[in-house]
């Protein structure tokens, strides 16, 4: 009985696992399904050999690769990513899913919560060429909700490395999907591959590491600025963040970096990682564009950016889907920030 109700509290309680339908007839399947909503759950008959459902879930979990997230995350069902509407709900419960189920610490508005709330204002939809962005409406119309999402691995000191990638992105406008696989579907991947990383090896860290996943970074960093306004832990606390964005597409191993003049250690420690597997990691000018580095940059931590030196290409279309992420690429991200967290926190 006891079994049984830790089932049922993990499976209504979490919510949007995407799990394979085992061994229930077509009748019961089509009396469930209508039940869970979107995106359509599927349930798992849990082997003899787990010896619990949370260890059977952590093991799936961990066996996921960072490809299975961005697509995942690019999927229809996610309509996109906006912030403050459906898709970044779906998204957001699928990050919190992920971190309680690799055993990181919630880094949240609480001890007991990944989310990290906020509101952001109105936005308006408009192309620069053929880029769908956003600009600024009107500020006196009603705020909708949003969430950051926060993890932690604690390690022997007080001092944090934070780690993050945004996962919003454009939605849907004028009927068309906007997947953002690339942006930045591949940044998230990246972080939580590192994260199953390093749970796998169980070694605790001489720095706490925070993975941090930021919403309405699309809308003009709203939520990273919204952290660094209100933090759920003092920013004193961060010696230097990694933010990874748009890291999938373009040359193999030809990264560029987006960082001030007083990132020092953080690019110090990404280059080093870069020029260890043979890949390169030059700072290079935004030309205007930015990610979220820049909200740490300016209140004073160093901070910086990994992304693909052809970042731009297909970003903010349609065409931003699976088929322009290379694996390849994506797998020598995650072992440049896994090596450059280390260098930084062990």
């Amino acid at each position: 009985m006891q079994t049984r109700r830790i089932f049922l509290k993990m499976l209504f309680g979490l919510g949007a696992f995407t799990l394979p339908w085992i061994g229930f007839d077509n009748k019961l399947k089509a009396a469930i399904e209508p039940l869970m909503k979107q995106p359509k759950v599927k349930l798992y008959v849990v082997p003899p050999e787990a010896q619990t459902i949370y260890e059977y879930f952590q093991s799936a979990s961990l066996n996921r690769t960072a490809m299975d997230d961005i697509l995942a995350l690019s999927s229809p069902e996610m309509e996109g990513r906006r912030t403050g509407q459906a898709g970044e709900g779906r998204a957001s419960q699928y990050l919190s899913r992920e971190l309680s189920m690799l055993g990181l610490k919630p880094m949240g508005d609480n001890d007991k919560s990944y989310a990290h709330a906020f509101t952001i204002h109105e936005v308006k939809e408009t192309f620069v060429g053929n880029r769908l962005t956003f600009t600024v409406g009107n500020p006196d119309h009603l705020r909708a909700p949003s969430l950051n999402i926060l993890g932690g691995l604690k390690g022997d000191t007080e001092e944090i490395i934070l780690v993050s990638a945004h996962y919003d992105h454009l939605g849907i406008f004028e009927g068309q999907l906007y997947p953002g696989a690339n942006d930045n579907a591949s940044g998230v991947g990246c972080v939580l591959d590192v994260i199953r990383r390093l749970v796998r090896e169980n070694t605790v860290p001489k720095k706490t590491l925070v993975f941090a996943f930021w919403s309405g970074e699309e809308m003009g960093f709203l939520g990273s600025k919204a952290f660094v306004r209100n933090p759920s832990f003092p920013l004193d606390r961060i010696k230097a963040v990694i933010n990874v964005d748009t890291i999938g597409n373009g040359m193999i191993g030809n990264f560029g970096l987006w960082a001030d003049d007083k990132a020092g250690i953080a690019v110090e420690a990404v280059q080093k990682a870069a020029a260890e597997v043979s890949a390169s990691a030059m700072v290079v000018s935004g030309n205007g564009h930015n990610s979220d580095q820049l909200t740490f940059a300016k209140a004073g931590i160093p901070a910086v950016t990994l992304l693909a030196r052809e970042w731009l290409e297909n970003n903010h279309t349609t065409q931003d889907t699976m088929g322009i992420v290379k694996r390849e690429q994506v797998e020598l991200a995650t072992e440049i920030i896994y090596r450059a967290v280390k260098n930084l926190a062990f």
